[in-house]
């Protein structure tokens, strides 16, 4: 059976590449089961955060002889490619290496990121096969970003001689359009919705003239399926551009899931939505299961401080720096401080290092045991696997998707319009992944996480967000000054 040739093969690695994760045995068996079975899965582990878990999946693929999907992150393609499989020659694997694929004589396996697996799927369908997604935390991210559209300048204008009439006709209408942009637009405003006028009209003119070029069909194509669309402005050089994108992206994939069949890794520690996603798409897993990572899990030590501010209060900013000079004080370790209000953020590190000088970093790594770090939460999440864990997080403000931005406003008036409850269905959940993925390090340390933002004691989801954070222990003060 393919799980036995698989933990065989798995104690032949092991011999000669040691591990530290004391369940990829079973996470082989288990692979090698639901691959054997063609049913979906989803693995719920922080050992995704880095490649101690490959072999369970690649002797997997490699033994299953079937063509399959292996769908990774960018970071990830290299290292596999370039440094990973030759380890598995010597396990006696007789494959080529081409176009991100490892070809055996009677199967393949693709090694994919998810824009190049969609451009794949759009042109052809291939057979039903299995596909394992690496990365499902940044899926929705991944997917907003290689869906979406962008129709700049040159778009209107880069084409054959034989437009020469539609290209006038198309550079007036980019001019028009630009002149009524900026006269409505505020100063430094980058982000523009677009009114019933201008969007209609728009429309009209991207359909009119299909015959353009091919992302003139695909915006079609999507204005029909509902998709959202905004203006960015461009001061600077006095242009703008066209952005468009799926509010839900599920559905642009729902063809891909469903026709094929589907394991899922996830390296938040326990999934709290992905199920709910892959439901509401009819998308039916077999099984759910969680691993522990590679590292024994201590307790994250949380403090809410008592009397906190809420952001809407005018004396916010100015108590809520107060606070994290205090916690920066007696601090022996590296500290870190989020926030995604870029305005915020910059005035922390400026408050910050007028008192800690150099000790104080925006947005970069330290090199000094007790620095302070001010970063936006995708920075840190991003940087953090480089990181050595740090004493303590402290959040100033919740991570809340930012509703200057268009695409969350149109996201919000699609759930109101289907009678769905908008701040449990998307804010809740974006804000409570960020937090998860940016306090993971704790979990090895058992350093100390601080909320400042008075949403989180003084709002009964606030403290529903504040229980899904475990294991942990809190505590009622951290200095004898609290």
């Amino acid at each position: 059976m393919l799980e036995a040739r698989t933990h065989k093969y798995l104690r032949e690695f092991i011999k000669r590449n040691s591990s530290n994760w004391k369940h990829l045995y079973s996470f082989g068996r288990i692979i090698s089961s639901f691959v054997r079975k063609k049913e979906n899965l989803l693995i719920n582990s922080e050992i995704f955060l880095n490649q101690e878990w490959f072999p369970g999946i690649l002797i997997t693929l490699f033994l299953n002889q079937e063509n399959s999907k292996f769908v990774i992150p960018a970071y990830h393609l290299q290292f596999l490619l370039n440094e990973h499989l030759p380890l598995y020659k010597e396990l006696g694997f007789d494959f080529l290496v081409q176009n991100n694929q490892i070809i055996f004589s009677q199967h393949k396996v693709s090694i994919q990121t998810i824009d190049s697996l969609l451009d794949d799927y759009c042109q052809s369908n291939y057979e039903k096969q299995i596909i394992i997604f690496a990365d499902i935390g940044n899926l929705k991210k991944d997917l907003k970003n290689t869906l979406r559209i962008s129709l700049c300048k040159k778009d209107w204008f880069n084409h054959v001689d034989s437009f020469l009439r539609e290209k006038k006709e198309l550079s007036k209408i980019y001019d028009l359009l630009k002149e009524k942009f900026f006269l409505r637009s505020f100063p430094n405003q980058t982000l523009m919705s677009l009114n019933i006028e201008e969007a209609n009209f728009l429309k009209k003119v991207i359909k009119e003239n299909l015959d353009f070029s091919d992302k003139f069909v695909k915006l079609n194509r999507a204005f029909l399926s509902g998709w959202a669309f905004w203006i960015n402005l461009d001061h600077d050089k006095f242009e703008w551009s066209l952005e468009v994108e799926p509010i839900d992206q599920f559905p642009e994939i729902n063809e891909l899931l469903s026709k094929n069949n589907m394991i899922f890794l996830s390296s938040l520690r326990r999934d709290n939505f992905f199920k709910r996603y892959l439901t509401n798409h009819n998308i039916k897993l077999t099984s759910s299961i969680s691993l522990e990572s590679n590292f024994a899990e201590k307790d994250i030590i949380i403090y809410v401080p008592s009397k906190l501010l809420l952001p809407n209060n005018p004396s916010f900013i100015n108590s809520t720096i107060d606070n994290c000079k205090k916690f920066s004080f007696l601090s022996k370790g590296v500290s870190i401080f989020l926030s995604n209000d870029n305005n915020f953020k910059i005035k922390l590190a400026t408050e910050l290092a007028s008192i800690y000088g150099q000790r104080v970093l925006l947005e970069n790594y330290p090199n000094l045991d007790n620095q302070i770090v001010c970063s936006g939460y995708d920075w840190w999440i991003n940087k953090l696997h480089l990181i050595y864990p740090p004493e303590q997080i402290i959040i100033p403000l919740l991570p809340f998707p930012n509703m200057v931005e268009p695409i969350n406003q149109e996201t919000i008036l699609s759930l109101r319009s289907q009678s769905k409850n908008w701040f449990r269905e998307f804010m809740f959940p974006e804000a409570l992944q960020s937090i998860e993925k940016a306090v993971s390090p704790l979990r090895k340390n058992s350093g100390k996480l601080v909320f400042l933002d008075g949403r989180i004691s003084n709002r009964k989801w606030g403290r529903d967000m504040l229980n899904m954070i475990q294991p942990q222990k809190t505590i009622n003060y951290m200095y004898p000054f609290d």
